[in-house]
């Protein structure tokens, strides 16, 4: 079975994080699997050598922007020329693109797109409702990474009935192959001193990501809290500016974009995941598995993927994430529970299972 898999590009989104991971394990398992992007330009240049190196050929359309309809018949002209069993789609606008370029195809491949968020800026204009029922059409099968986003997208655009959900997977394997950063180097490198409680968001500064939460909980929790912020996006000036207000400038500490997130989660003694909502959250799934306690908003895309509400905190509540911060981070005994109770947890979402659950669904719609 070939197998393509299409999307924009491998930069640092969750999803194109995703498919960095987990496209190697596709290849272990013996499906022959590449990459098209519409352009890789803007791609982690860790994710593309992970992915290459795994034997993964990359093909790139190099085109000049995701939002020209030319990306259609580009994506037209390579199918023609390379013929596949199964094009598998993540992310928009690459949705739209790789369906319109099979709909030209006389021989159609098995056309399969991951739904990865609960809400796009697209279903707030109900006008666009027929476009997108029809862009969906296409497709033989689409995956929904959580209950909530098959709900979502059911409402949206119906075809419920070839809508599967498969939950997002989390590479454990190499989690756990991270080395933890020394505390002395650590605190070191952002010029603290080393007794610092060390909270960590690693998320772009953008909705429906919200550091401003974690910042004014910061604010409540006294001079030996920092946060570290990993990540960047156009929202990170705003951000700089509350904590400026709140007077905790010195204590958030900037690591923009990181290709060692895993051992920072390690590192520190609390991670936070604060937002708006979510698909279904990698950076929850990594938390849970990095052995340290974990604190996330109570939304969409992170309440199914904790073990309790002991993991969770009103939305936007800073009050309460500081009191709930506190409280696991001053008692070691707790902080150990809790991690404990997130790495068995976590075992329930390894990202083996979710490649095998994929594969399965491509030999069924191949046989449809």
């Amino acid at each position: 079975m070939k197998v393509l898999v299409i999307t924009n590009d491998i930069s640092q989104g969750g999803g194109e994080k995703l498919l960095a991971s987990s496209l190697p394990i596709f290849k272990k398992k013996d499906i022959d699997i590449s990459l098209l992007l519409l352009n890789a330009e803007k791609s982690v240049p860790a994710f593309l050598k992970n992915i290459a190196s795994a034997g993964i050929a990359i093909h790139d359309l190099r085109m000049s922007s995701f939002y020209n309809p030319i990306c259609a018949i580009a994506i037209w002209r390579f199918l023609k020329a390379n013929p596949f069993d199964v094009v598998h789609v993540h992310l928009f606008p690459a949705s739209y693109w790789s369906s319109l370029a099979i709909s030209m195809l006389r021989t159609k491949p098995v056309l399969i797109f991951t739904e990865h968020s609960n809400h796009n800026k697209r279903r707030d204009k109900k006008y666009l409702q027929p476009l997108e029922r029809a862009v969906y059409r296409p497709y033989s099968g689409i995956i929904a990474i959580t209950d909530s986003v098959k709900e979502k997208l059911s409402e949206w655009i119906g075809q419920g009935d070839k809508i599967r959900v498969i939950n997002n997977g989390v590479d454990l394997t190499n989690i756990a192959k991270a080395t933890r950063i020394e505390r002395q180097r650590l605190c070191a490198e952002l010029n603290i001193p080393e007794d610092s409680r060390l909270m960590l968001m690693a998320a772009s500064f953008r909705y429906p990501k919200d550091q401003a939460t974690l910042i004014r909980a910061c604010a409540l929790l006294g001079e030996s809290y920092h946060v570290l912020l990993a990540g960047e996006g156009e929202a990170k000036e705003g951000t700089m500016k509350i904590a400026a207000e709140c007077g905790v400038s010195d204590r958030i500490h900037y690591l923009g974009f990181r290709t060692d997130i895993s051992s920072l989660m390690k590192s520190v003694d609390l991670n936070v995941l604060s937002s708006a909502y979510e698909g279904m959250s990698g950076v929850t799934l990594e938390s849970l598995a990095a052995d340290v306690p974990f604190l996330g908003s109570d939304v969409a895309g992170i309440r199914e993927i904790v073990p309790n509400n002991n993991f969770l905190f009103t939305p936007a509540d800073h009050k309460e994430l500081a009191q709930k911060a506190r409280m696991v981070v001053d008692d070691n005994s707790l902080a150990s529970n809790r991690a404990a109770e997130g790495i068995r947890f976590v075992k329930n979402f390894d990202m083996d299972l979710m490649v095998d659950k994929y594969i399965k669904l491509y030999y069924e719609l191949q046989q449809k």
